[in-house]
């Protein structure tokens, strides 16, 4: 058989300088200080009344970057937010398993928003109750939920027989996110991670556990990247990589870890949201400078992070279980609406690659072959190119024996000397840009085929 081939062979070149365009809007959540409702119809039958939740909001707005089509300065920049209020939720009677959630919403710079609802069963110390059954009344819950600048109530149903039936708590609390930067939810739950079907040796099957968390549904864009360095530049941040992209709209490539990292930091600075990365253990010094390995996560934080790989994982298989890609088990290159799936190096010496042969001739060729984010058909988490384009940086040191039983928000090892890396890039070939297969780099390395996506948690 031929050797099997890998993203190390990738290309490490010098980087030429990336477009400098404003970034997009954030973020912004809330939900009720108290709740309550039985779920089980065996508990339900000792308690008939209707159980409402208090609507008094814990709301907390973030600033965001307005997406003007505009080169402005940094610090003109609008900063807002959507603003979520008056959540409520309410259990219809017994023996019904319907809870009906109403949210007032409204936002000034968007016309439409993500909007996500999450439920929790301790009182708001983790969201990992499987809430995905909504239904009844469109628009209000999703992708593109229309909003105006004027607030305006939504309500939408949760059936939460079908996905949390024989439970009750007095201890429910349901939070609504909505965004207009276009992160996505990926919600919580366990997923059996690893590869089942081509013997890859560090990658074991084993189910894990992994909370909910938002993640940019593209990859991090020359647009955003330049915009947050010039930002940062002038904040004391510094950047070993300048960073390149083939245009505003194409992956930035040419940064390391730890570039990345540090950006991280200074995006969550500029959206006003608490930053993640440190260099002391206390979590007083914030990460701005050098190549530093001894980097500390700030408990609580829910700025803008690398994912992890057990979460990078669970993102890229979008909701589906034992595949080698997003979308099942064969690959096919080729343009984007023709019949290709992902921007990678095809070889139809893989028996799952439907080739034609070579790099995807729909983007021009030459190096780096990138192709604009978002050319492609997203998974069913609403996520592009998580396989293929560019090879995304995760938070994890590399260890080829780290998979386990019963693993909950694994974070990897805690030293190592390679940083993993995840999906492929344009210049890989099949077997590299599937949802199982792991690499990894050193944290210095850069070049045309490595980039990153952000992710946020709660």
């Amino acid at each position: 058989p031929e050797e099997k081939r890998s993203p190390k062979e990738e290309r490490h070149d010098v980087c030429e300088p990336a477009y400098l365009l404003p970034t997009l809007p954030g973020w912004a959540e809330a939900s009720p200080d108290a709740s309550q409702f039985p779920l089980s119809s065996a508990v339900q039958s000792n308690h008939h009344h209707q159980s409402v939740m208090k609507s008094i909001m814990k709301i907390m707005p973030t600033r965001a970057l307005c997406a003007f089509c505009l080169v402005v300065r940094f610090g003109a920049l609008a900063q807002t937010a959507p603003v979520v209020t008056n959540v409520t939720a309410v259990q219809a009677a017994s023996p019904s398993k319907e809870v009906a959630i109403t949210y007032t919403i409204s936002d000034a710079v968007s016309t439409s928003n993500n909007v996500w609802i999450i439920v929790s069963s301790d009182s708001g110390s983790t969201w990992t109750v499987p809430a995905t059954s909504f239904y009844g009344v469109s628009g209000a819950q999703g992708l593109g939920v229309p909003v105006t600048s004027a607030p305006a109530v939504k309500i939408v149903f949760w059936f939460a027989g079908t996905d949390w039936n024989g439970h009750y708590t007095t201890t429910c609390r349901v939070r609504v996110i909505a965004c207009n930067n276009n992160m996505v939810l990926i919600p919580a739950g366990s997923y059996n991670r690893g590869d089942s079907l081509d013997g890859e040796a560090d990658a074991p099957v084993y189910s894990v556990m992994v909370n909910a968390f938002l993640m940019d549904n593209n990859l991090v864009t020359g647009y955003l990247w330049s915009n947050v360095v010039g930002y940062a530049s002038s904040r004391g941040y510094t950047f070993v990589n300048a960073g390149g992209s083939q245009g505003p709209n194409y992956p930035v490539w040419g940064i390391n870890w730890y570039d990345v990292v540090k950006w991280c930091n200074a995006r969550s600075q500029l959206e006003g949201v608490p930053t993640v990365y440190y260099t002391d253990a206390a979590c007083t010094m914030l990460y701005t400078n050098g190549d530093v390995d001894a980097i500390y996560v700030k408990p609580g934080a829910n700025g803008y992070r690398l994912p992890t790989e057990a979460e990078w994982e669970k993102a890229a298989r979008g909701g589906l279980s034992g595949h080698r890609f997003p979308w099942g088990d064969t690959i096919q290159d080729g343009p984007p609406g023709s019949g290709g799936q992902a921007n990678y190096k095809s070889d139809t010496f893989f028996g799952y690659d439907l080739g034609p042969d070579g790099e995807n001739s729909a983007f021009g060729g030459g190096s780096p072959n990138t192709s604009p984010v978002g050319s492609f058909l997203a998974n069913g988490y609403n996520l592009y190119d998580m396989a293929g384009n560019v090879t995304e940086w995760c938070w994890d040191w590399y260890s080829s024996s780290i998979y386990a039983l019963g693993q909950v928000n694994p974070t990897g090892p805690s030293s190592g000397g390679d940083r993993v890396t995840r999906g492929g890039s344009w210049g890989t070939h099949p077997n590299a840009v599937q949802c199982a297969y792991r690499d990894h780099l050193t944290p210095a390395a850069q070049g045309y085929a490595f980039g990153f996506r952000c992710v946020r948690g709660f």
